[in-house]
């Protein structure tokens, strides 16, 4: 096997070179072009136009616009030019300028175009419905409209087809987003196309604002060649907000369990459009006390009874703050961006992973600062494009149960001095857990119809600490925790991508290259630990995957996508979290064979539809399961095979009325399991703690200055263990009845019902969002059966001036 011993001072090294080597060769480049003109493509809205054409007709030289509708045009010299500025569904533009030396930068503004040929609109695509339409699919999910609305970035996600979101709690709870069956490790999680653990829990999904979001591209199966990661089942890839004009943001959320949410978004540039900074910034709390329906136990009898409780110690505190500032749209640099970040989490521990037991004073906190840097530039007429990131951060994790005694699911607390923790580990430990990112892109343009995309990802990681009352290694006072772990990872993919028929086919095809090492000690408190214990595992692997797209039409497309994808045991799952996930370094990486077939109609403001199917044969998924109560691990589950369907559908019933739905069916199953492990009973079994058919509806009527919305979702019933077939519901897809199992084991139906509305005030300046969310106070449960709030009010006002 191949090991990776590279050392950050290394990885410092060959990244430092690399962006010096990119700046000597981009300033040799620049002294034989001698002249750049750059600026910014625009619609009429001052959304950027990606993809339009800019040409200077006299000297036979164009390029394209990128995402941010930036283009950076060669000239021979000073002078006048007339541009010709062109754009599917935009009318053609040409304009005279004046390039002089204190003159290089043009903003050019397009109209959309409308023609009524045959019953058929053709207007201008915005990026998110370009990313909807190419080969590899994915859901766009765009913020814009939820700026104003006290909506989370979760409960947008959960309203889309194939996909679920489970917390284990309220408010910044930890969350696990479930793709067509796959969850967990196996969907990664990106900012701006950068893996996101170098962030830990300060950006996590759970606790992030919409406002802090431009949109949510989740890709299900194939992941394009610019995410680099070792996915399985998919990604979700978070897009910040990109204005191209000043503008300053603030906006308050009020709610039920005294929840209180603060969002600041700010961008400012100088006079030339070279310069520019920001701010991004949230702020959340919250007492998560909402009542749940809990096992108590009777002081006297030590009986078990339902009980009705508010839960106590639940709260969530933390904030996240970036701020940034650069030059852009010079000869040396497209942009060059400097980020510097900080967060804090503070989390009460209600209970373990499961709502066994009742905790009082067990917290977990993280806090770090992290810079990173992020180059781009484009080369050679724009065929040449290279964005480089780079990141070191020390993410210091604590986690802090002391308490002599107990308490009960009432508040009530009994004094112990014999025993110290509530758990059964008991800790007052400081991690360091400190990560390295690198990634660097390459794209090249090879002609109008092929494009050749190079993208690798380093990450090196490591953490140790200290606890004062944690495990010690077997006849030692020496702490395990203050042994380091370590853990290395490259991803290199490489993908060609091709347009024929005058785009109408677009073919992806891309091959990825893996390899992973990490040592550790395998240790918590229920068993003695050795010195030999300390484990080293490592692995090198290939995947390739194949996506094509053709349009039928003008209104309708096909899709087809082939991957054998692998996904390597991350941190995370070896080492655990050091709360109560334990550690596991038996993990075998993940192997699966997918395929994916979707078709899609779009009528232009009448209807849409979607419909998307999908087949998966998957080797070592790795799940967290529970173990040894209060602690629950990550293992494999040998062998996992399933077909689902997802149906979405949007219906413009009136230029004011809009309905939108959608459903998704899957059907995983474990099956070639031995006897010796329970095969008898456990093939053809369903995939435990994972929702098998889920549907949304939503409705939205818009009026000038108010909007109404409503939205209702709908989780068939499924299992939190492995269950034989023959308990399962009868009927057509599992719909008919209940299982014949003991109700504990059983996540039931839910319903959820939630409506509101938006005001607008002073010039859309100012707005007022209301909304009541579960209704019907309906019993809602999550991970592992955890149970979620019930109903709730919430209130927003956000404030933005442009």
């Amino acid at each position: 096997m191949l090991k990776m011993r590279i050392t950050n001072s290394h990885i410092f090294a060959q990244t430092l070179f690399l962006i010096v080597a990119l700046l000597l060769l981009t300033t040799s480049a620049e002294a034989q072009q001698r002249i750049n003109i750059t600026g910014k493509v625009l619609d009429t809205q001052g959304q950027a136009v990606s993809g339009a054409t800019v040409m200077i007709s006299s000297l036979n030289n164009q390029t394209l616009t990128n995402a941010q509708g930036d283009f950076n045009l060669s000239i021979p010299s000073f002078g006048n030019y007339t541009v010709k500025i062109s754009s599917l569904g935009f009318h053609t533009i040409e304009k005279e300028i004046v390039v002089s030396a204190s003159n290089r930068t043009f903003d050019f503004v397009i109209l959309e175009a409308v023609n009524a040929l045959a019953d058929v609109a053709i207007v201008g695509k915005t990026e998110a419905q370009k990313i909807k339409e190419q080969a590899i699919k994915s859901n766009v999910i765009e913020l814009q409209e939820a700026y104003n609305k006290p909506t989370t970035v979760t409960e947008l996600m959960n309203r889309t087809a194939g996909i679920r979101i489970r917390q284990t709690g309220g408010l910044g709870s930890s969350a696990d987003v479930s793709l067509n069956g796959f969850q967990g490790k196996s969907i990664k999680y990106f900012k701006n196309g950068i893996p996101l653990d170098y962030l830990g829990e300060g950006f996590g999904i759970s606790a992030l604002p919409a406002n802090m979001l431009q949109r949510i591209e989740v890709y299900k199966g194939v992941l394009p060649v610019s995410l680099g990661a070792d996915a399985l089942g998919g990604a979700v890839n978070m897009i910040s907000r990109r204005p191209s004009k000043k503008y300053l943001e603030t906006g308050y959320e009020i709610a039920s369990f005294n929840t209180h949410r603060v969002n600041v978004n700010g961008y400012f540039t100088d006079k030339t459009n070279k310069w520019f900074g920001g701010v991004d910034a949230f702020f959340n709390h919250s007492d998560n006390n909402y009542k749940a329906l809990v096992r108590a136990t009777d002081p006297e009898t030590r009986n078990q009874y339902d009980a009705v409780v508010p839960l106590f110690h639940n709260e969530f505190t933390g904030y996240f703050a970036q701020a940034y500032a650069g030059v852009q749209n010079t000869s040396w640099a497209d942009e060059l961006r400097i980020e510097l970040s900080s967060f804090a989490n503070e989390r009460a521990q209600q209970h373990p992973a499961l709502m066994t037991d009742p905790y009082g004073a067990v917290l977990s906190k993280q806090r770090s600062v992290i810079p990173s840097l992020n180059y781009k530039k484009t080369l050679f007429n724009s065929r040449l494009s290279v964005n480089q990131f780079v990141t070191l951060n020390n993410v210091v994790i604590n986690r802090i149960d002391t308490l002599k005694g107990q308490y009960d699911w009432f508040g009530n607390f009994t004094p112990n001095p014999l025993r110290t923790g509530e758990s059964r580990q008991p800790s007052n430990s400081t991690i360091n857990s400190r990560n390295f990112t690198s990634r660097t892109n390459l794209s090249f343009r090879l002609d109008d119809k092929h494009n050749l995309e190079f993208n690798t990802v380093y990450v090196n990681a490591s953490r140790d600490g200290v606890d004062p009352l944690g495990p010690r290694f077997s006849g030692t006072t020496i702490d395990v925790l203050s042994i380091k772990s370590s853990y290395q990872k490259l991803v290199s993919s490489l993908g060609l991508t091709s347009n024929f028929f005058n785009g109408r086919l677009n073919h992806v095809l891309m091959g990825k290259f893996f390899n992973y090492s990490a040592s550790g000690v395998e240790a918590y408190e229920a068993r003695p630990v050795f010195s030999d214990e300390i484990k080293t595992v490592s692995g090198t692997s290939w995947g390739i995957a194949d996506a094509i797209k053709y349009e039928i039409n003008t209104r309708s497309l096909i899709r087809f996508s082939v991957e054998y994808a692998n996904r390597l045991p991350d941190q995370n799952e070896l080492f655990g979290d050091a709360i109560f996930v334990v550690p596991n370094f038996n993990l075998l990486p993940e192997r699966s064979l997918n395929f994916n077939f979707g078709y899609r109609y779009n009528k232009t403001s009448a209807y849409t539809f979607e419909a998307n199917t999908f087949y998966r044969r998957t080797k070592n998924l790795i799940l967290l399961v529970p173990i040894q109560q209060p602690y629950a691990h990550f293992e494999n589950q040998e062998n996992v095979k399933g077909y689902g369907v997802e149906l979405d559908g949007n219906v413009y019933l009136s230029n004011r009325l809009i309905f939108n739905a959608n459903a998704t069916w899957q059907n995983l199953r474990l099956f070639d399991v031995s006897l010796a492990d329970g095969g008898a009973e456990k093939n053809d079994a369903r995939l435990r703690n994972t929702p098998y058919l889920f549907a949304n509806a939503g409705l939205n009527y818009s009026m000038k200055k108010i909007k109404f919305y409503g939205y209702y979702s709908f989780v068939r019933e499924y299992y939190l263990e492995t269950i034989p077939k023959r308990l399962e519901p009868s009927g057509f897809l599992g719909l008919g009845g209940r299982a014949n199992i003991n109700s504990l084991l059983l996540i039931p139906n839910q319903h959820l019902l939630s409506a509101g509305l938006n005001y607008n005030l002073l010039s859309d300046r100012l707005s007022l969002g209301f909304e009541s969310k579960n209704i019907l106070n309906n019993y809602l449960y999550d991970n592992y059966r955890v149970q979620r709030a019930g109903r709730s009010f919430h209130l927003k006002l956000n404030y933005i001036i442009k």
